[in-house]
């Protein structure tokens, strides 16, 4: 049986690199209502498709592979603005599932509904989804 720590050591790796060389987005402390810059774009399209659907009545469906939603949750990584552990409490009040914080990164699961709540946290500095890494699915040639 494999290991599933280098698939891991793999992401969390990935996860700072690109963390790291993004640029400084300077956002106000106090994000005005309805307001989503602290969030990428593909948390506000998700946000903006569960909104449409919940408009026209219909059930709400991640067409984007790479981030899975499940039982009306999306996984994200948020970077705290100042003490993550104040982040991490904000986004649990929120909804947010499966809390883990590793450096001023906090991740889990947030309901998709609560994701302009989240853009209008003071002690969020930006918020994107997880993206999904998948691994070779076991078809010949593949170890």
């Amino acid at each position: 049986m494999r290991s599933a720590y280098p698939f891991w050591l793999l992401r969390a790796v990935v996860l700072i690199l690109s963390l790291a060389l993004m640029p400084r987005i300077d956002v106000p402390e106090a994000a005005v209502d309805g307001d989503m810059t602290k969030v990428g774009p593909e948390l506000r399209s998700l946000y903006d498709a569960y909104r449409a659907a919940q408009q026209t009545g219909a059930p709400f469906v991640s067409t984007d592979p790479l981030i899975p939603v499940a039982d009306g949750r999306v996984t994200i990584d948020a970077v705290a603005a100042g003490d993550v552990e104040s982040l991490k409490n904000d986004l649990i009040a929120l909804g947010l599932e499966q809390a883990a914080s590793a450096g001023r990164i906090v991740s889990g699961r947030l309901p998709v509904a609560a994701i302009a709540a989240m853009a209008a946290l003071p002690s969020l500095r930006f918020a994107r989804a997880a993206i999904a890494i998948h691994q070779g699915g076991g078809g010949p040639g593949v170890r």
